[in-house]
């Protein structure tokens, strides 16, 4: 399963967000870091949690975003991870290495026809 970032590179900006009092998010003025995001998933069935309990977490369950060194994941509480963020959100880790930190639900979680997961997530 790939990945369904826009397929641009504006995926993977080069400038890192600053402090409030600078023009943050590249060239669009906006700042992404400060920003709620939903998101489905990918991979679920590669990550730790599926392959350890062979389901999906339930729906309203709390989770975390953190970088595991090769992708932005979404972690339970617990530190289990459940899913791939879509290349779209790379920004994010930069938002990461500046001290941001990220949280949500589980807004949707399925297991058919495939393990499908949705999140909502916010800067907190």
């Amino acid at each position: 399963m790939g990945s369904t970032g826009s397929g641009s590179f504006t995926d993977y900006p080069n400038k890192k967000p600053t402090n409030e009092e600078k023009n943050n998010g590249g060239t669009s003025g906006i700042d992404k870091c400060g920003t709620a995001f939903s998101a489905n998933l990918e991979e679920i069935s590669r990550c730790t949690y599926y392959l350890k309990y062979k389901k999906v977490p339930s729906t309203g369950s709390e989770v975390l975003v953190f970088f595991n060194g090769y992708r932005l994941s979404i972690k339970t509480t617990k530190g289990e991870e459940v899913g791939y963020l879509p290349t779209k959100f790379n920004y994010l880790k930069l938002c990461l290495e500046d001290g941001f930190s990220f949280s949500g639900v589980i807004s949707d979680s399925r297991m058919t026809p495939t393990p499908s997961i949705s999140v909502d997530i916010i800067p907190v």
